[in-house]
């Protein structure tokens, strides 16, 4: 039995959670999968894998096994790399996982053009908006913004993500521009399904932080399906500047309150553990940095309105929940 490719089929297994779609990562059939998981099942006289109908889970010994095949794997690839780490090429696999608004366009990008860099390397990227399992699902770097949780995982931070409160043109010739803070509890908005803080809009502005509650017409865990609802008019809402830079600028959004903005919203790069992590993750971490770091690093007005002229704000004490704190609060993707 050749028990490295065997672990590596099994560990796929574990981490894709069903024979099929190990099979397709791997190139196999399932029928392959399944006979090579049997033999190390009789190989080792456990039972690995415990199967429902619904559901393929792994049994006590199962991932007990899972995470010491993973440990030796990678130890595989560390001694690879740099046994061949004279020639400098980078080579093997590499699963990102990034939110699908700023993966559609930054990170999809930043991974094509690193592919052209070494292509020997085959970057796999993964969008979603849920928190994945980095290593169940053998993930090898994750993009997150946001506060993060404790955890076990590994974090190094690219920068900021600048959110500014924003409106189409045909929403603001109907409904008014505000003038002030206090004003936008007239308004309707569109934002991101479950909030923090519900219908409530933070925005910091040169008086500190300020809460308006602002009823909602639209909601979506998509920021592309909220950018389109926001600039066909249907409310005011927050976005995230990367991605409305281009609607600004033809027109189809304009700034509201240019002097406030959201708070920002810290953007890292995740890793499974402190372990042995390949040459190529770290490169690519490095190369996504270079590529996107003027998008993190936004224009002074745009990543802190205090530091700019901004326009007169004057909150209504009755709608308006204001609190001035030195610190921001841990705010969540949008």
């Amino acid at each position: 039995m050749d028990m490295l490719n065997v672990m590596t089929t099994f560990v796929r297994v574990a981490q894709a959670g069903s024979l099929s779609a190990a099979g397709r990562d791997l190139g196999l059939s399932q029928s392959a999968v399944s006979q090579q998981i049997a033999a190390l099942e009789r190989h080792l006289d456990a039972r690995l894998l415990r199967r429902t109908t619904r559901q393929m889970t792994l049994t006590e010994a199962g991932e007990a096994f899972f995470q010491r095949a993973r440990r030796i794997l990678e130890a595989v690839a560390e001694a690879r790399e740099a046994a061949s780490g004279q020639s400098g090429a980078l080579r093997g696999p590499l699963r990102i996982h990034a939110p699908v608004g700023l993966g559609q366009a930054q990170i999809a990008e930043a991974a094509i053009s690193f592919q052209k860099h070494h292509p020997e390397v085959v970057p796999e990227l993964i969008l979603d908006d849920r928190i994945a399992d980095l290593t169940a699902e053998g993930i090898d770097v994750a993009i997150r913004f946001g506060s993060l949780p404790a955890s076990s995982l590994v974090a190094r931070r690219l920068g900021t993500l600048t959110r500014v409160l924003v409106a189409a043109p045909s929403y603001l010739a109907r409904h008014g521009v505000p003038a002030d803070i206090g004003e936008l509890g007239r308004h309707r908005q569109v934002r991101f399904n479950g909030a923090p803080g519900g219908d409530m809009i933070p925005l910091l502005g040169p008086q500190g932080l300020v809460e308006v509650p602002v009823p909602t017409v639209f909601k979506a865990n998509n920021a592309h399906a909220l950018n389109l609802a926001l600039i066909a008019g249907l409310g005011l809402g927050g976005a995230q500047m990367p991605l409305v830079r281009r609607a600004l600028a033809e027109g189809r959004l304009v700034r509201v309150l240019p002097g406030v903005a959201y708070p920002a919203l810290e953007v890292h790069a995740l890793f499974p553990d402190a372990g042995y992590r390949p040459a190529r993750v770290q490169a690519f971490v490095d190369h996504l940095r270079a590529e996107t770091h003027l998008l993190w690093a936004a224009a002074p007005e745009e990543a802190d309105p205090r530091v700019a002229p901004a326009q007169a704000v004057r909150p209504d004490p009755d709608p308006v929940r204001q609190r001035r704190r030195g610190g921001e609060p841990p705010t969540r993707d949008g």
